[in-house]
């Protein structure tokens, strides 16, 4: 959640102005189709599946309730019935509010955990928002009729700005830095269950006043449940001292004596009752599933399990009904039919929404995706109906025409008991290049600050589609126990040269020194890496070949500095063509200064190099891409990329995509989102965030970052 964070509160606003050359005095527009890939829906009418799911609740009628603490979009708070979406609370997203981990229903009302800021002391209202320096923590209540509306309470917060009329019950104040959620609620039709672990509390609220009536301690408590006699069944987290356990109180807190003690290796996250009286665990330890529980009025057992054992990893990571991964959530129909939330994650980042709903015998019902949260996917050079993003390979067929059709989940590549140091899970990469070196897949990974760059290979005969870590640059060293064995100072490559996918000892490659400022990788078609700096020149490495696990070899021995070309006096990207010998380069130079103290974009000004390798330093053309809108603010693109006849350019706040000509630089017209989306996107928020492939029929795919609406935008260019 760090990493996010971050993100959200360090976002530029940027603008645009022509320089240079310029070819046109309005967008052309180019005929081409919009759709998309990795969201059940596109965002048209105001419908996406959210960014990822912490808690989930099933009412009887099989209306789905989700909360999380953020989605790009502000559906924190969603709702999803028969696979289709239904809405959201909204007013859980900006103005100092995120959602949170709890969510559930009695009825009549909707209760869902948030948390309360005051975005860094700008937001001032005592009865809106805490003071400078605080967090509130607690629960906001909607009507079931109307979950959009305030259905306000003597002394509920909120009421400033584009937040509720007292609707927010404040549990727990705290300063920034410390965490006090509300980890667990349940609800019956008078009274309220908090599980309060900062506080090694449970609390009892009146539904109807949300008056405190109650509280009694317990250590670590967690997800909550009601069973039909009104009794309270609280998920206790593990510790180094104690496994997870579930601990059963009647309605007043008086300890009874059921209790279901979990063994070490399970890690459940959600619990539920169905209309048998049974207890539902979702176990996100290495077995994910869901564990069934019966005979609780006298000793708990298990009674069976429900999903594959492993989920996807017993399969390589392939997607298909009942196997699942990173579970967040179970809930129960009064049919009996079973509802899975996942993807949240361990790492707390998101790995994508998965909801999915089955009969009690196991036959899905529907399914629903929202997989692309600051992502940007690329497809296999040598087989463009596979694309893979961070975490998932999609299947892309291109003779479906309705928009939104053309891909498939394919897998989840990401396996976290194998490989619990992969960088995935302790640092956020954001796009992924693709590429094929002497027949070997691999793929490169790097993050909206162009902080690292992680390098992953594939063995199918063995593990499938699971992505195995096998490199990994850092421009210094990585602050806390991640990775172990680093160098103490300066710049570093990993190479997993024992095959096993960890950070080991003897592994590394090092400079005393750290890397120089820079926001420029690029991968080429032949694995080789360069790096644009902002005052060093370019570097490169050349790829040294393959060892015997298939891992790439790069060595700081091998690495050689370019000058910095004329115009530049800073580079911000660097893109080197192989078969043309020809190098693109983006920054700024005297004429076309950084003077508004932009960051992550590519610059003002691209040039291409003929003969890169030769030594010509002349460029063929020199080519402004800033341009200015309605107010005169310079807009500068976040991302390009080349393929084919084409330089692609992407836009920072409209996404627009611009079409050159790399022969001459001459503007060829511009692509933005089209109806199919409902002619919108969110920013583009990654230095990486454009990818283009040609197809053998002459069709380009252009796929650009979209995490307004956890997607990719595809569009379909025939020029």
């Amino acid at each position: 959640m760090k990493s996010l964070l971050t993100r959200f509160k360090m976002i530029l606003f940027l603008g645009s102005i022509f320089i240079l050359i310029s070819y046109f005095s309005q967008a052309q527009t180019l005929n081409y189709q919009t759709t998309w890939l990795g969201n059940s829906y596109g965002g048209k009418n105001d419908k996406w599946v959210q960014d990822w799911v912490e808690a989930m609740y099933v009412t009887p009628d099989g209306t789905v309730y989700t909360d999380a603490f953020w989605d790009e979009g502000g559906r924190e708070v969603g709702v999803y019935k028969d696979g289709k979406i239904i809405g959201m609370a909204g007013h859980t997203h900006g103005w100092g509010m995120t959602g949170g981990g709890a969510v559930t229903s009695n009825g009549k009302y909707l209760f869902f955990a948030q948390s309360v800021n005051n975005e860094g002391g700008h937001l001032k209202d005592a009865g809106t928002w805490p003071p400078v320096g605080d967090v509130w923590y607690g629960v906001s209540r909607r009507s079931i009729a109307n979950i959009q509306n305030a259905d306000p309470f003597a002394g509920g917060k909120g009421g400033a700005g584009d937040t509720l009329r007292d609707t927010f019950l404040l549990v727990n104040q705290t300063a920034s830095d410390v965490h006090a959620e509300i980890k667990g609620i349940a609800a019956s039709a008078t009274r309220l269950y908090l599980s309060d672990p900062a506080n090694s509390l449970i609390r009892v609220y009146d539904c109807d006043t949300m008056a405190q009536l109650a509280q009694w301690k317990v250590s670590r408590p967690g997800a909550l449940t009601l069973s039909k006699d009104g009794s309270i069944w609280v998920l206790q987290s593990g510790d180094s001292h104690a496994p997870a356990r579930i601990l059963h109180f009647d309605s007043k807190g008086k300890r009874l004596p059921q209790s279901i003690v979990f063994p070490n290796w399970m890690t459940p996250r959600a619990i539920c009752f169905d209309p048998k009286g049974r207890l539902l665990v979702a176990d996100d330890g290495p077995q994910q599933n869901i564990k069934i529980y019966d005979d609780l009025n006298n000793t708990p057992k298990l009674a069976q399990t429900f999903g594959g054992k492993y989920g996807v990893f017993a399969h390589g990571g392939v997607i298909a009904p009942l196997r699942f991964h990173d579970l967040s959530g179970v809930g129960c129909d009064a049919k009996g039919n079973i509802y899975v939330a996942g993807g949240y994650g361990v790492a707390g980042d998101g790995v994508g929404t998965e909801l999915s709903a089955y009969t009690p015998t196991g036959k899905e019902l529907w399914r629903l995706y929202g997989l692309l949260f600051v992502d940007e996917s690329e497809t296999d050079p040598a087989n463009a109906t596979m694309a893979y993003s961070k975490h998932a390979i999609f299947t892309l067929n291109y003779h479906k025409t309705q928009p939104g059709s053309e891909w498939g989940y394919k897998a989840f590549t990401l396996d976290r008991f194998r490989y619990p140091q992969d960088p995935r899970l302790h640092v956020y990469p954001t796009n992924t290049w693709v590429r094929r070196i002497k027949g070997h897949l691999l793929l490169y990974m790097c993050d909206m600050y162009s902080s690292f760059l992680a390098i992953y290979r594939f063995d199918n005969a063995k593990q499938g589609y699971i992505a195995i870590p096998c490199g990994f640059f850092a421009k210094s060293h990585f602050k806390g126990d991640w990775p172990p064995n680093q160098p103490s100072q300066g710049e570093w490559i990993w190479r997993d040269k024992n095959g096993n996918g960890s950070f080991d000892a003897g592994e590394f490659d090092s400079l005393k020194q750290d890397a120089p400022s820079l926001w420029g990788w690029s991968v080429d078609s032949r694995g080789n890496i360069w790096q644009a700096t902002d005052n060093s020149g370019v570097r490169y490495f050349p790829l040294r070949g393959l060892d015997k696990h298939g891992s790439p070899i790069y060595t700081y021995d091998y690495m050689k500095v370019f000058p910095m070309p004329s115009p530049f006096n800073n580079l911000q990207r660097a893109d080197y063509i192989p078969s043309s010998d020809t190098m693109y380069l983006a920054g700024y130079t005297n004429e076309y200064p950084n003077d508004h103290g932009y960051w992550k974009v590519i610059g003002r000004v691209i040039a291409r190099y003929d003969h890169w390798s030769k030594g010509n330093r002349k460029p063929r053309w020199v080519l402004n891409v800033s341009h200015s809108d309605s107010k005169g603010d310079t807009l500068i693109p976040a991302s390009f990329c080349l393929c084919g006849k084409y330089l692609f350019t992407v836009g920072v706040r409209s996404a627009m995509v611009r079409v050159y000509d790399n022969s001459d630089a001459k503007y060829v017209g511009s692509i933005s989102p089209g109806r199919e989306v409902g002619r919108e996107s969110g920013w583009v928020d990654i230095p990486y965030g454009i990818c283009a492939r040609r197809l053998k029929d002459g069709e380009y795919l252009i796929t650009v970052e979209e995490d307004w609406h956890a997607k990719n935008i595809l569009y379909r260019w025939k020029p």
